[in-house]
């Protein structure tokens, strides 16, 4: 038998093993086959979007007058007494609020528009709304003591996360407002705020928004 003819014949008794073969799967396959079988962060935000984030942080919410007064004093015990982080030491706090108010601007041009709130009666913003579709932040997020960064593999896995949440918020609460006369507009809203001291501006997002009356 030539050495070529050895050759084909090894190569051919060689593939007919093939379908016999059993693959073993390792450790990093089987990792593989976990995150892909897991719920992507948009499936989580919208997932718990009705069930749990609104229930929960309208339960949370209150007025804002109140947060404000809290955060003038100082700003520590605000956050002891509204705020919640998940760290206890080094990470800003972040506030669940109840707002109530008069619009009294409104930057609709940028597409992270947002419309500044009267709160206290004084013509004043003294709030501002994001209105969307580009949300800022990860206030919804980081307000939920049930999402934590232990359940999820790393940071931009989290990061997803809050950005979820973002388009969540816009898709079922923000969308639909109309960006036409929004000065003069009385405004409800349960929302959400991170702060890192007690003079820097609130910027809310809001998970429930109602506007009545007629523009100024």
């Amino acid at each position: 038998m030539t050495r070529k003819t050895l050759f084909f014949l090894t190569l051919g008794l060689a593939a007919l093993t093939l379908p016999g073969c059993k693959f073993i799967k390792t450790e990093a396959l089987a990792q593989r086959a976990a995150a892909a079988a897991k719920p992507t962060a948009a499936a989580d935000a919208v997932g718990m979007w009705s069930d749990k984030v609104v229930p929960h942080l309208t339960e949370k919410a209150v007025p804002i007058a109140d947060v404000r007064a809290a955060l003038a004093a100082d700003y520590a015990e605000a956050g002891k007494q509204y705020g919640y982080r998940e760290n206890a030491e080094g990470s800003p706090f972040n506030f669940v609020a109840r707002i109530a108010g008069t619009v009294v601007e409104a930057n609709t041009t940028s597409r992270a528009a947002t419309a500044g709130v009267d709160t206290d009666g004084d013509g004043k913003a003294d709030v501002t709304l994001q209105l969307g579709p580009v949300i800022k932040g990860t206030s919804i997020r980081d307000a939920l003591p049930f999402v934590s960064f232990t359940q999820y593999t790393n940071q931009i896995e989290f990061a997803g996360v809050a950005k979820s949440f973002n388009t969540v918020a816009y898709d079922k609460v923000l969308k639909d407002v109309s960006r036409d006369g929004l000065v003069g507009k009385k405004v409800e809203a349960v929302g959400v705020f991170t702060l890192r001291s007690g003079s820097d501006k609130i910027l809310v997002t809001p998970v429930t928004l109602q506007l009545s009356g007629s523009p100024s």
